[in-house]
């Protein structure tokens, strides 16, 4: 029997959403008299309403000293949960309990003033975490070395890249001695040098006997860092045990069949001058693709100021515990003009470079120079398989595919060509 505190209780937890749908213009007589009769009935609805429950009915508990992992596809709910958590929304039913300093790191610069230098920022989050003047003067030094802002520590984090805003964000969130530390998956902002050195920095929490929730897309740092997952889906928790069986059955919910992805609704991630609205994959009726085939997709770019030296790149990484770190990337695309939506069609060259498989897309659009500013990332875009045949549904010719470390390599540059400015 487990002794230790229970940090984090929930009880059936719910979070409901009000969807609102505007009035369809039918295409039938029948249609327009039923039309007719809801607005004669209620003349002051201009939509229709439906109820979506981000969250239904989820119940775990967290014990002091555990570090938890939380996957799932792309609105599991996973970062509704820990917007909960960590108080930024309220449930609509159910019950929380918590004990103990709560610190999060949800989204690139949450809970950071842009006017607010860095240090100031650093004072005004020790403040809400009840930390008084000489503890966070104490902890000063530890996360400027951390963060490595180093002489940039004194000007005001709008000034800042969004890598910039990881690294102190992750420093202030981590050394400020939280009893409980929630890290969403805005790490994949960072490079991977810097990724590193933050799992390396939880574990060292985790030992001291803090408590761990962590978000990620990436199973090799789940497996390294968290001795227990939970994994969620359509708003309910599916499994909740051991590592290895929970990332099995997050890899069996993969679906290859979508090809088409409306990410009007995802979060943004980075400076949000330009972001990616919608992907498109080309001329197939799933996203499955022969070892030979090239990979051809549309991106949708609403630019929200105007962009220069705007590159695309599209990464991959398998299913597994294995980090793919796969990449193209585009030339510079064309000046984004502020207020202006884009749609680029993209072509990767896959002559047998990654071995049959299923992976997941990711896409980021980021500026080309020094800042290496990142505009916006989608860290799961799509999934999908590379066949073990080509067209004639002949056998794959055995390659040199290492079978641990299949796709480490780099994917030809992406051929990129605008189809539509509106």
């Amino acid at each position: 029997m487990d002794n230790r505190p229970v940090m984090i209780d929930l009880q059936n937890v719910k979070k409901k959403y009000v969807i609102r749908h505007n009035f369809e213009k039918p295409a039938t007589f029948s249609g327009k008299l039923k039309l007719l009769a809801k607005k004669i009935a209620h003349p002051t609805k201009k939509y229709d309403t439906e109820d979506f429950y981000a969250l239904n009915g989820v119940s775990f508990q967290v014990r002091k000293g555990e570090k938890v992992g939380i996957i799932g596809k792309n609105g599991a709910g996973k970062s509704t949960l820990l917007k909960i958590l960590s108080r930024i929304t309220e449930p609509s039913d159910g019950r929380i309990e918590m004990l103990g300093k709560l610190s999060a790191m949800l989204e690139v610069g949450t809970g950071f003033n842009g006017e607010l230098t860095g240090r100031e920022n650093v004072y005004l989050n020790g403040a809400i975490l009840g930390m008084t003047k000489e503890e966070i003067d104490a902890k000063m030094d530890a996360i400027i070395e951390f963060s490595e802002v180093g002489r940039f520590i004194d000007t005001p984090v709008k000034r800042y890249s969004s890598g910039m805003f990881v690294r102190l964000a992750f420093a202030v969130a981590s050394n400020l001695e939280p009893d409980i530390l929630i890290v969403d998956e805005v790490l994949a902002v960072g490079d991977t040098k810097f990724q590193r050195k933050c799992i390396d920095k939880m574990m060292n929490i985790a030992d001291s006997g803090k408590t761990i929730l962590y978000v990620s897309h990436q199973m090799q740092t789940i497996q390294q860092l968290c001795d227990r997952v939970i994994v969620l889906k359509e708003g309910k928790v599916v499994y909740d045990g051991d590592v290895e069986k929970g990332i099995e059955i997050y890899t069996e919910t993969v679906d290859v069949d979508k090809t088409n992805f409306d990410l009007t609704d995802h979060k943004p991630r980075g400076s949000q001058l330009a972001v990616i609205e919608n992907i498109e994959i080309l001329d197939k009726e799933n996203c499955a693709w022969f070892y030979n085939e090239p990979i051809r997709f549309k991106v949708r770019i609403r630019a929200n100021e105007t962009c220069e030296k705007v590159k695309i790149l599209f990464y991959v990484r398998d299913l597994n515990v294995y980090n793919v770190f796969s990449k193209s990337e585009s030339g510079e695309i064309a000046v984004l003009k502020r207020d202006k939506t884009y749609e680029f069609e993209c072509c990767i060259g896959n002559s047998n470079i990654l071995a049959p498989d299923k992976y997941i897309a990711g896409v980021e659009i980021w500026k080309n120079d020094e800042s290496g500013l990142i505009h916006d990332i989608v860290p799961e875009a799509f999934s999908f398989e590379i066949l073990g045949e080509d067209e004639e549904n002949n056998t794959v010719k055995p390659l040199n595919w290492d079978t641990c470390y299949h796709g480490h390599i780099m994917l030809p540059n992406i051929e990129t060509k605008i189809v539509c400015e509106r």
